[in-house]
C-alpha cells in the first residue's frame, strides 16, 4: 500500500511529476511513456503514482492546461501598437499566441492522433471541464480586444469557433510539413483576424 505523504509533500511530488512528465511526453511521446517511468523519474512508486492521478493521460492533459495558461496569458497580456488598424491587431494577438505555441516541444508535436487518444481516454466529465475553460479564455479575449477599443461583432461561439479551426489545423501540421503549415497558418490568422475585425459582415447573414 503506497505511503501518506504530508500536505507540503505531495505539493512537491505533484509538480515532480508535471515537470519530469512534460520531459518524458516531449521525448517519448503520450503512448509510449508509461505510468512505471513517470513514478520512477519523480521518485516515488507506481502505486503512489494513483494517489495523485487516474492515469497517465490525466496527468498528460494537466501538463497541457499549465502550458495552455502560460500561453493565453501571452497573448491577454500582449501590448498592442498604438498605430495598428483592427485588423493588425487582432492577427499580431492570434500570431504571439500560435509562435508562443510553438515554443513549447510538448504542444507542437501534440498532433490528431495524440488529441484522438487523449479524449478516449480521459473521462467525458474531465474533457467538458476542459472545453470550459476554451470557453472562459474566450471571453477573456474578447474584453481583451474589447479594452482596446476593437468593437467586436462576432458572436463569443463563433470566435471561439475559429481559434479552434486553427488549433486544429495545427493538430495536421505534419501532414502538410513545417513550411506549408507556416504559410497556411499566416493566411488562416489573417483571415480570422479580418472576420474578428468585422471586415466580412457580409459573411455573417
Amino acid at each position: 500500500m503506497p505511503k501518506a505523504f504530508l500536505d507540503h509533500e505531495k505539493d512537491v511530488i505533484r509538480s515532480q511529476l508535471r515537470a519530469k512528465g512534460e520531459k518524458l511526453f516531449e521525448k517519448q511521446g503520450l503512448r509510449k511513456t508509461t505510468v512505471d517511468e513517470l513514478a520512477r523519474a519523480a521518485g516515488i512508486s507506481k502505486g503512489a503514482f494513483y494517489l495523485f492521478f487516474e492515469s497517465k493521460e490525466e496527468l498528460y492533459l494537466e501538463i497541457l492546461e499549465q502550458i495552455e495558461t502560460e500561453v493565453q496569458t501571452s497573448i491577454l497580456e500582449f501590448t498592442i501598437h498604438p498605430q495598428a488598424d483592427a485588423h493588425e491587431s487582432v492577427r499580431d494577438m492570434l500570431k504571439v499566441f500560435f509562435l508562443t505555441r510553438d515554443a513549447f516541444p510538448l504542444l507542437k508535436r501534440f498532433g490528431k492522433s495524440d488529441f484522438d487518444y487523449l479524449v478516449r481516454k480521459i473521462p467525458p466529465e474531465r474533457v467538458q471541464q476542459h472545453a470550459n475553460k476554451d470557453e472562459d479564455f474566450t471571453v477573456q479575449f474578447i474584453q481583451k480586444i474589447e479594452r482596446e477599443g476593437i468593437t467586436v461583432t462576432t458572436s463569443p461561439r463563433g470566435i471561439g469557433n475559429l481559434i479552434k479551426s486553427l488549433f486544429f489545423v495545427g493538430l495536421r501540421r505534419d501532414d502538410f510539413g513545417e513550411h506549408a503549415y507556416e504559410e497556411l497558418m499566416d493566411v488562416l490568422i489573417d483571415l480570422v483576424a479580418g472576420y474578428v475585425a468585422g471586415e466580412y459582415d457580409g459573411l455573417r447573414n
